[in-house]
C-alpha cells in the first residue's frame, strides 16, 4: 500500500510544494528542520487542513480529489500528537475505550481491548485519572487510544518531542513494538535523527517545503544533508543472548558485543534482531587487527568511497560490512597516512559502549 500526496500551498515566504507516493509498510519518518513542512503535510494526510488543490490516496482510498473531501473522523487513522490530550475527567480505562464504543457497528475489529492493555503494559494504569501519569505513561495511553480505533495508518506527530530522555527511552521499546507487532503502518514526523534511527524502516528527507530524497533508512542515512547533524549508520544484526552483561550479535559471519540492556529497558521486549546506531566518529580504521586495544568489536570491512564532511578537514570514509553500509568519520590526514583507496579490505574498530 502506499499513500499519494500532491498538496502545493503557499504562506507568505512559505512554499510546501509536494508531489509524492510514500511507502505505507513498517514506520516512515518525515524528517527535517523545524519549519520545513512536515506537521503541514501530515495534517492535510489526516484531513485536519483541507488545501483546495490537494489530492490524498491512500491505498486504494480517495480521502482528498476535486470535490471530494474526507472528513478525519472517516479516514481510519489513529493520531498521536507531542501532548496526549487525554479526557482528564475519565480514568486510563475510561480513555482508552473512548472511541473503541463509538465505532461504527460494521467496524472489523482488529485489536481487541485486552490485546492492546497487554502490549502497552497498561494494566497497572488502568483506574488512574491522567493527572497521576508521568508523561511517558500519558503517551502510552495515547497510543492504546489511537490502536483502539481500529486504525488502517498511525500518525505520530512528535510524539516524544515533550517528553524527558528517561521517558523518552521509556516509550521508545513500546513504539518498536507496536511497529513489529501489530503490523499496522506508521507516519512518523520527527526533527531528532536519534529517534528517527531506532524507529523508522523508511526516511523521507524533507527541506524547504519540499522533499528531497526519500528510501530505505540504512541508505538515507548516506545522504549529505544528514552529515551537517551527525553522520551516523543502521546495522541490522542477529542476537545471540548476553553473557556478563554484554549482548552477543552477529553481522554476517562477523561477531560483535555491547552492553545488554537492564531489567526494565527493553519494555519486556527481547527482539531476535537489533537495529544498531553507530555515530560515524566512533568508528576507527585499522589496516590490521590490533591485538593490544581495548576495543573489542574489530569487523573486516571494504571502503566503498569517501564523501566530504561539514569539517574542512575532516573526510567520511564509506564503507560495506556483510552488504550493509556503514560510515567513519576520519581525518583527512588519517586517509593520507593509511592511503585508503576504494576496494581496499580494512577493519572497523567500534567500542562495545558507542553501540546503541
Amino acid at each position: 500500500m502506499t499513500l499519494s500526496v500532491q498538496l502545493t500551498l503557499q504562506r507568505g515566504a512559505f512554499s510546501l510544494q509536494i508531489n509524492n507516493s510514500l511507502p505505507l509498510q513498517g514506520v516512515t519518518a518525515l524528517f527535517g528542520r523545524s519549519g520545513c513542512g512536515k506537521t503541514t503535510l501530515l495534517r492535510a494526510i489526516a484531513g485536519l487542513d483541507c488545501h483546495a488543490d490537494a489530492e490524498v490516496q491512500c491505498g486504494a482510498a480517495i480521502w482528498q480529489q476535486s470535490s471530494r473531501f474526507v472528513p478525519v473522523h472517516q479516514r481510519r487513522i489513529g493520531m498521536v500528537f507531542q501532548e496526549s490530550s487525554l479526557l482528564p475527567h475519565l480514568t486510563v480505562a475510561q480513555n482508552l475505550l473512548y472511541g473503541f464504543n463509538r465505532l461504527a457497528k460494521d467496524t472489523l475489529i482488529q485489536l481487541q481491548p485486552e490485546q492492546v492493555i497487554q502490549l502497552l503494559e497498561l494494566t497497572p494504569l488502568l483506574q488512574q485519572a491522567p493527572e497521576q501519569l508521568s508523561g511517558g505513561q500519558r503517551q502510552r495511553v495515547a497510543l492504546g487510544r489511537a490502536l483502539l480505533s481500529q486504525p488502517q495508518l498511525l500518525l505520530l506527530d512528535e510524539p516524544l518531542a515533550s517528553l524527558d530522555q528517561q521517558s523518552r527511552s521509556e516509550i521508545l521499546p513500546f513504539l518498536q513494538r507496536i511497529a513489529s507487532q501489530t503490523g499496522i503502518p506508521m507516519l512518523l514526523v520527527s526533527h531528532q535523527l536519534d529517534d528517527v534511527v531506532k524507529l523508522a524502516d523508511q526516511l523521507v528527507l524533507m527541506q524547504d517545503g519540499r522533499i528531497i530524497s526519500q528510501g530505505p533508512l540504512a541508505q538515507q542515512l548516506l545522504q549529505p544533508e544528514l552529515a551537517a547533524i551527525g553522520a551516523m549508520s543502521l546495522l541490522h544484526a542477529k542476537s545471540h543472548g548476553s553473557v556478563n552483561h554484554l549482548q552477543h550479535l552477529s553481522i554476517g559471519k562477523q561477531q560483535l558485543q555491547l552492553p545488554a540492556p537492564q531489567h526494565g529497558d527493553t519494555a519486556s521486549y527481547s527482539p531476535t534482531c537489533y537495529r544498531l546506531r553507530i555515530q560515524a566518529r566512533d568508528v576507527a580504521l585499522s589496516l590490521k587487527p590490533l591485538s593490544d586495544s581495548s576495543v573489542s568489536n574489530q569487523l573486516q570491512v571494504s571502503i566503498s568511497g569517501f564523501n566530504s564532511a561539514p569539517h574542512p578537514a575532516e573526510t567520511l570514509v564509506q564503507l560495506t560490512l556483510a552488504g550493509q553500509p556503514l560510515q567513519a568519520l576520519l581525518t583527512k590526514q588519517s586517509v593520507e597516512r593509511l592511503c585508503l583507496k576504494i576496494g581496499q579490505p580494512i577493519y572497523a574498530q567500534i567500542k562495545a559502549v558507542a553501540l546503541d
